[in-house]
């Protein structure tokens, strides 16, 4: 899930962990563990102050840095299958062990979560095609 303001990215897995990532960089910033369970759903309260996830309600650290990436809308894209597909055509074509349990996608970020409990971004530029 992305933040309302889309500078992070909140991950949940059956790693029984949910994490916080920098939308701009990639970069790991925090991580919640200690769940009984795996944790599936997980979305940004309408303020981005907290997380809502099936096992409660998380705060985060609000001195956690993020990067100033400003990014331009773009809409277009979206993954099936094994390709990241935009306006229509497949444009990138995802390896096994890429390929996602679960995708959010942002102002030309897609993130990508899969079975390991990793998650990959891709920012894509409009025009050049360049990830």
């Amino acid at each position: 899930a992305f933040s309302p303001d889309g500078k992070l990215v909140a991950s949940a897995s059956y790693d029984e962990t949910v994490r916080l990532w920098d939308a701009g960089t990639g970069a790991a910033l925090q991580t919640f563990e200690g769940y009984l369970n795996w944790v599936t759903p997980v979305a940004f309260s309408p303020d981005g102050k907290y997380l809502e996830t099936d096992r409660g309600v998380l705060q985060f650290d609000f001195s956690i840095k993020v990067s100033s990436n400003s990014l331009k809308p773009f809409r277009t894209l979206f993954v099936s299958n094994e390709w990241v597909i935009e306006a229509g055509q497949n444009i990138l074509w995802l390896p096994h062990d890429y390929r996602p349990t679960c995708i959010a996608v942002w102002d030309g970020i897609i993130t990508l979560g899969h079975s390991s409990g990793s998650v990959s971004l891709l920012q894509f530029t409009q025009g050049t095609k360049r990830i």
